[in-house]
């Protein structure tokens, strides 16, 4: 499928971004000045202050809240939010440590992604926060910019991002698409919500290749208005229709995605434990629960221990684990990754 136009600029301009701040904070009686003085909490001297959110993405609306993202030289800080109701309007002001910042900006491009060794539930999260975070401070306006911080802000507009934000998108909707498949026999009303999933992550990538960068995946329909992109508007429009048929649903969503995207290979898919799991090996099974509220008997003695991080089963997307392994999955004991295939993985 054919983006039909392309109405998007990957990098607005200065002038735009200032231009879309300004009409936001002239119709709420507020001042780039009030805006500023918000970054500084008393955790650190702002060293980077950017306005972002969907406000500077360009799909805002009355009711929006506007983003200011603010990295402070603070080696005792993670992360700080903080929502401002100060001016009347809701300004949610997000404090980060500059150098974890960097840090997990660089990681983004620093290498082949994803592979077996790092597709785990907490590395996959890590990496949407820190795209999250990367594509607002490259989409947003800086009102506080301190060197060297000036320049690392500008170096982040280039062409790796847009890259890394169409990937994840490609990759995400592989994934969902694969959890669709395996969910389908057991339970299709949830299958039918993870193809639907799929169809938006793959609507996702394709506004990205189109150059609407925005990562948020709510504004799919709003970032595909701005490339003119009716085909893809109309295939959201279906695909967000309630799943009555859902064992019609997932067979179109899934032949939909192929078109988008193209196929998952050479992606393998990926299991290992989901967080809160608890093992428990008897004589001829394993007892799994899952935060000691819910638990299924496995006719298997060998599968890894709890918190472990090893692999219970890996194969070629497309495929699905052993049966006595797929209710695992049906009944979220297990996390499902998806990965180039490594060396580990054998012939």
């Amino acid at each position: 499928m054919e983006t039909t136009s392309a109405g998007a600029v990957a990098f607005p301009d200065s002038g735009t971004l200032e231009k879309r701040l300004d009409t936001f904070l002239e119709q709420r009686g507020i001042s780039r000045d009030a805006v500023r003085k918000e970054a500084d909490q008393g955790v650190g001297t702002p060293a980077l202050a950017v306005a972002a959110g969907s406000v500077l993405a360009g799909f805002g609306n009355h009711r929006s809240d506007l983003d200011l993202l603010v990295l402070v030289e603070n080696d005792r800080l993670t992360r700080f939010p903080i929502q401002s109701h100060e001016h009347g309007t809701l300004i949610d002001v997000n404090i980060r440590r500059a150098s974890a910042v960097r840090d997990s900006t660089a990681e983004l491009t620093a290498e082949p992604w994803p592979r077996f060794a790092t597709v785990t539930e907490d590395a996959w999260n890590h990496r949407r926060r820190a795209l999250n975070t990367a594509n607002r401070l490259a989409l947003g306006l800086p009102l506080i910019a301190s060197p060297p911080w000036d320049a690392w802000h500008a170096q982040l507009r280039r062409p790796g991002l847009v890259e890394v934000v169409e990937q994840w998108w490609t990759v995400e909707a592989h994934r969902l698409a694969q959890a669709a498949r395996w969910l389908l026999d057991a339970r299709p009303m949830a299958a039918a919500v993870r193809a639907r999933e799929a169809v938006v992550a793959a609507l996702n990538a394709r506004a990205a290749a189109a150059g609407e960068l925005y990562f948020a995946a709510k504004w799919v329909g709003e970032k595909l208005k701005v490339l003119g992109d009716d085909e893809g508007l109309a295939l959201l429009r279906d695909t967000l229709t309630p799943p009555l048929a859902p064992r019609e649903r997932v067979p179109y969503c899934l032949a939909a995605i192929e078109r988008l995207i193209g196929d998952a290979a050479p992606l393998h898919a990926v299991l290992r434990w989901s967080t809160g799991i608890g093992t428990t090996v008897l004589d001829d099974r394993t007892v799994v629960d899952r935060w000691q509220l819910r638990a299924l008997e496995i006719s298997r003695r060998d599968l890894p221990p709890e918190g472990s991080d090893a692999v219970i089963w890996s194969g070629p997307a497309g495929t699905s684990p052993p049966d006595d392994l797929l209710p695992l999955f049906v009944h979220d004991m297990v996390w499902l990754g998806v990965a180039h295939p490594d060396p580990e993985v054998p012939a």
